[in-house]
C-alpha cells in the first residue's frame, strides 16, 4: 500500500502540488499512519529534486582543506539513528535519511558521544576543517556546544560550533553544506551537499568498522 502511495504522491509533486498538500492527499486516501506519511515525505520528492540534489552532492574526499558548514541537530540525530540500529533508507535524490521525527525534542543521551566521535573522527581523515550550528531553542544546545568544541579540540579539528536562531536561514547562504533537509538543499546558494550519513556507512565499512543500522535502500 505505501508503495502506491509513494507513486501517487510523486506524480502530484511533479505536477506542481505543494508537499503538504499532495501527502494529506494521498495519505487521507490510504489511511496512512503518522509513520508512514513521514516515510513518504522523507523518502520521495520530484524528479527535479531528485536531478537538483544529486547535481550538488559531494563527497568529502573532494574537499579537503574546504570548510564544511554542518547542520548540527539533522547529521547528529542520523548518526544516532544509525548507531541505535534504527531505519536509515537511501532516498530516491541520492541522500539518506533517518525517521527518528524527534528534531526539536532532542536531548543528550548516552548515544551522543558516541555519534559525535564517528563525526570527527570522519572530518579529521578528510582533513576538513567544520563549522557546525545548532538550534539555539532546541534544549540544552549550549551545553551540547560546549561539548562539541571540546572533542573538537581534541581530535585537533579546526572549526567553531556556533547556536544560532534560525539554522536553516545560515545554512541556506553558505556554499557547501551537511544536511539532509531537503529546504536547504534547494537554496541557490548552496553549491554543494555532504551526506555524512553516508560518509559514516562508507567510512566504517573501508576501516572495518562495526557498522551500525538497518541500511538499506528503497
Amino acid at each position: 500500500m505505501i508503495e502506491k502511495a509513494k507513486e501517487d504522491f510523486k506524480y502530484l509533486i511533479n505536477r506542481g502540488y505543494k508537499k503538504d498538500v499532495a501527502l494529506n492527499f494521498v495519505a487521507n486516501h490510504y489511511k496512512l499512519s503518522r509513520e508512514e506519511r513521514l516515510k513518504i515525505i522523507r523518502t520521495t520528492h520530484s524528479d527535479e529534486e531528485i536531478k537538483l540534489t544529486k547535481k550538488k552532492i559531494k563527497k568529502l574526499k573532494y574537499l579537503k582543506k574546504k570548510t564544511i558548514y554542518i547542520d548540527g541537530f539533522n547529521v547528529l540525530i542520523g548518526l544516532e539513528a544509525l548507531i541505535k540500529g534504527h531505519e536509515v533508507i537511501l532516498c530516491d535524490d541520492g541522500i539518506y535519511r533517518d525517521f527518528e521525527n524527534v528534531y526539536g525534542k532532542y536531548k543528550i543521551n548516552e548515544y551522543t558521544e558516541k555519534a559525535l566521535s564517528h563525526l570527527l573522527e570522519i572530518l579529521k581523515y578528510y582533513n576538513v576543517k567544520a563549522v557546525i550550528y545548532l538550534d539555539a531553542q532546541v534544549s540544552k544546545s549550549g551545553m551540547l556546544a560546549k561539548k562539541i568544541r571540546e572533542m573538537m579540540k581534541s581530535f585537533n579539528i579546526e572549526g567553531e560550533v556556533f547556536c544560532v536562531k534560525n539554522c536553516d536561514y545560515e545554512l541556506k547562504n553558505k556554499e557547501v553544506v551537511a544536511t539532509s533537509d531537503s529546504v536547504i538543499i534547494k537554496s541557490k546558494n548552496v553549491k554543494y551537499v555532504v551526506d555524512l550519513i553516508a560518509e559514516a556507512i562508507e567510512y566504517l565499512k573501508k576501516n572495518n568498522k562495526n557498522n551500525y543500522g538497518l541500511i538499506r535502500n528503497i
